[in-house]
């Protein structure tokens, strides 16, 4: 199960879903970043958080530059624990934080797209 978590200024987000084969209030996020603009974007960090009722743990993120035009990508993994997947839609509040042209950007947004059961 895949979903776009994020795409704008040039940044893009996808979340690749895997269920815990066991134990189904576990999922983990493969999350890959990449960037369309035509030059790097560096010091590049993502930040997430779960509602309440779920845990996140967040493993470190392969790199901190995303190379231009599309051209790599930086992977980092999440796993969530959500003891109410099956009463409760996921969401995630994320913050990117980067350097584009010289410029320090601050952005943040909800992640809604969540299939049931995670």
């Amino acid at each position: 199960n895949v979903i776009q978590a994020w795409d704008k200024g040039g940044i893009l987000v996808r979340f690749e879903l895997v269920k815990h084969p066991s134990n189904a209030q576990l999922t983990q996020v493969n999350a890959t970043y990449a960037n369309t603009n035509p030059v790097p974007v560096n010091n590049f960090v993502f930040q997430a958080a779960v509602p309440k009722h779920a845990k996140l743990q967040v493993n470190a993120a392969s790199g901190t530059t995303l190379p231009p035009s599309n051209s790599g990508v930086v992977t980092q993994v999440f796993r969530i624990a959500n003891p109410m997947h099956a009463e409760k839609r996921m969401s995630m509040k994320v913050k990117l934080t980067y350097n584009l042209n010289g410029q320090d950007v601050t952005d943040m947004g909800t992640v809604e797209g969540f299939p049931p059961g995670v």
